[in-house]
């Protein structure tokens, strides 16, 4: 899969060609939370008594995470989770995601409204869009039995704890896969299975 916030941010995406209006707001520390999230998984952050610090400042060569990573690295001490979540939501990622699709060729931008671009099937070997890739996939994990990926968990996670689930599910297909997702990202004792600091990136992001 994608990095978890082009994730997002694709399944985020209605189809006029903009962000569904009930989840914009909700969307923007989330994506955020979710930058940070794949710092982690990339072992170039880590979070230590609630402050974000750099480990590795070796560029992952994806413009998203290394415009942050240099944030991060460049501050002459080290700050709070809440404070680079709030500073990433002020300097608009969430643009910034949505203008690196386009580069991709993931989305497409006409008259300010960003679409999704079909594939060529004869050339890629895919059919359908990449939102119904992603849906598929999740619908895999969730209604089928397959087993997903820690960054597919992480996905999860913001999706259930920012109350998204409708952007991936159908209305029919919601109450299972949460049930699936409440298994998948806790354990018998309620713990989560993301461990720190993923786990806690997850919650502050989505509050």
């Amino acid at each position: 899969m994608d990095t978890i916030f082009d994730t997002l941010f694709i399944l985020a995406l209605d189809e006029a060609g903009g962000l569904r209006e009930t989840v914009a707001e909700t969307l923007e520390s989330v994506l955020v939370g979710a930058v940070l999230a794949e710092l982690v998984l990339w072992k170039r952050v880590e979070l230590s008594e609630d402050r974000l610090t750099v480990t590795d400042p070796t560029p992952t060569e994806h413009m998203i995470m290394d415009r942050a990573l240099f944030e991060i690295h460049e501050t002459t001490r080290p700050r709070k989770l809440r404070y680079w979540i709030n500073t990433l939501v002020f300097e608009e990622y969430l643009d910034e995601i949505g203008h690196h699709l386009v580069v991709r060729e993931v989305l497409v931008r006409r008259k300010k409204r960003l679409y999704l671009a079909l594939k060529d099937a004869e050339s890629t070997g895919e059919k359908g869009s990449k939102h119904d890739r992603i849906k598929g996939r999740l619908r895999e994990i969730t209604l089928g039995d397959a087993q997903p990926e820690l960054s597919e968990l992480v996905l999860l996670a913001f999706l259930y704890h920012a109350d998204l689930t409708k952007i991936a599910f159908e209305h029919s297909e919601r109450k299972k896969a949460r049930k699936r997702i409440i298994k998948l990202i806790f354990d018998e004792d309620e713990v989560s299975t993301l461990g720190d600091p993923l786990d806690t990136i997850v919650m502050m992001s989505c509050i």
